[in-house]
């Protein structure tokens, strides 16, 4: 028989034992409130800002048109069907001033 070289492997480094940290007790997600109660003030269209629509406002309408489409200030106002409804022009009036939006009279001359 042949002889062979005999193979030594060096044996792997004893490594140093983890010890795990204790886990810290997770507290419960903070849940948002859903049905924020509403804030009596004296505006027309509370929560009603430049960007953001008012609180009375959902889905369902819009509590500036009194319709299923958004009529803000600063974003589109009434539809040309509605510029007739003098209820939702007074509506509309209302929360341009809440707002401090005003229209330039000199815009279309």
């Amino acid at each position: 028989m042949s002889e062979a070289q005999e193979v030594t492997f060096d044996a792997p480094a004893a490594k140093k034992p983890t010890v795990k940290k204790a886990r810290k007790p997770r507290k419960p997600p903070r849940r948002a409130s859903f049905h924020k109660p509403a804030e009596k003030s004296g505006e027309p269209f509370p929560g009603l800002t430049r960007t953001a629509c008012a609180a009375g406002c959902n889905e369902k309408g819009c509590a500036i048109s009194g319709k299923v489409y958004c009529a803000h200030p600063t974003k589109g106002g009434l539809q040309a069907a509605d510029q007739s409804d003098p209820a939702a022009l007074k509506r509309l009036q209302a929360a341009r001033t809440q707002l401090g939006v005003q229209i330039d009279p000199d815009r279309f001359k």
